[in-house]
């Protein structure tokens, strides 16, 4: 059989990594010898932070409830670092003319209302200006931090994947992740498992994307990071924008096999945050992965799924209609308390009763570290 492995950040915690709330965090955190710069920045963005907080509790009014606001059903309580990522991204769209819609502007007026020594200007508009002008910085300040918090050494809650890769029982496990972080891929090569993750053969400092490699011959076990990772770059090469993965220490220095100096886009990796990444998936090397999902959906009618709280909506609509297309397809769900996630999807708690009525959810209340196959045989076989 082919196995969809399905993870979500919940499974990188057994490694001490952190999920939303820990990383959001995280950017709140002053370090030492950091610049005046980084600590407007970071001011800046807990002003944005407070606004988008203040917002999740006013939606949802209605006179039925005594104009009491019921709250924004499934965002959580607090802003987290994707909702301030998206929000900077609309700064940076507003400040170079590509805004799709009106709210932008009343948005950053409300910032500069609330903003004050933290924008520069005397005016309304040079400060407004200034504003959109830090979008940009806002977004790499927030990527750099995410960034250097999952640089993280697999620790443990894998061997499960060992023995769904070892199983002869499973022709192809495709492992679907949404995670930024490396855990996977050091837990499959310190175990002696080869695996394909849609990169080529190592050229220089590089391994540019190629999907190809999933219908090659190594493609027992195939990865695909529909989120991205810490350690994809975009490169300016031979005339064109190329993503690879980068093995090294300081990327301004990345060479290819030909010693060739490469020029990196930006200095921060190629991962997706913010609530607008499905627009995202359209665009070079997520479009080629996205594919590939899909293409899967069709082909598999068995998925175990661990760590996802639900919470991309492109994904979810796929998930949704895979359970409606044939009532063979079946997710087995590793998921301590699975009726929380009702509290965070509109897609989940509609479709919770009818999908384990009809014998396509099957929820072990257990994480994927604490379950081996042994306890799964009879679900996925």
């Amino acid at each position: 059989m082919k196995l969809l492995l399905f993870l979500g950040a919940g499974v990188s915690e057994p490694s001490d990594l952190p999920l939303a709330k820990g990383l959001t965090e995280m950017l709140f955190v002053s370090r030492p010898g950091e610049s005046d710069a980084t600590a407007r920045l970071r001011g800046l963005l807990a002003v944005i932070r407070d606004y988008d907080t203040a917002d999740i509790a006013k939606v949802g009014m209605s006179p039925q409830w005594d104009f009491r606001s019921s709250g924004a059903i499934y965002r959580g309580s607090q802003s987290t670092y994707e909702d301030l990522f998206f929000l900077c991204q609309q700064i940076t769209l507003w400040n170079i003319g590509l805004s799709d819609n009106s709210l932008a502007t009343s948005f950053m007026k409300s910032i500069e209302e609330r903003a004050g020594v933290l924008l520069l200007g005397s005016t309304f508009d040079e400060r407004l200006c200034d504003l959109a002008s830090l979008g940009r910085k806002l977004g790499a300040y927030i990527e750099s931090i995410v960034t250097e918090t999952l640089q993280q050494k697999y620790i443990k809650g894998f061997d499960l994947i060992r023995e769904l890769a070892q199983s002869a029982e499973i022709e192809q496990l495709n492992i679907i992740t949404l995670n930024h972080d490396t855990l996977v891929e050091q837990f499959l090569s310190a175990n002696g498992i080869a695996f394909v993750d849609g990169f080529g053969a190592r050229d220089g400092d590089v391994r540019w994307s190629d999907d190809s490699v999933y219908a090659g011959p190594d493609g027992h076990v195939r990865l695909f990071k529909l989120h991205g990772s810490i350690d994809w770059y975009s490169f300016q090469y031979e005339g064109r924008l190329r993503t690879a993965i980068f093995h090294g220490t300081d990327v301004t220095k990345a060479v290819d096999g030909s010693q060739r100096r490469l020029v990196a886009q930006t200095g921060t990796p190629s991962f997706l945050s913010g609530i607008n990444k499905s627009d995202a998936y359209q665009r070079g090397i997520y479009t080629d992965i996205h594919f590939h999902f899909y293409a899967l959906l069709r082909e598999c009618n068995k998925m175990l799924m661990s760590g996802y709280g639900w919470g991309d909506t492109a994904i979810n609509f796929r998930l949704e209609s895979w359970f409606d297309r044939s009532r063979a397809n079946k997710v087995v769900l590793l998921q301590e308390h699975p009726e929380r996630l009702m509290d965070r999807s509109l897609v989940f708690a509609t479709g919770y009763e009818a999908w384990t009525k009809a014998g396509q959810l099957a929820c072990v209340e257990h994480w994927l570290c604490h379950v081996r196959l042994s306890e799964l045989r009879s679900l996925l076989f």
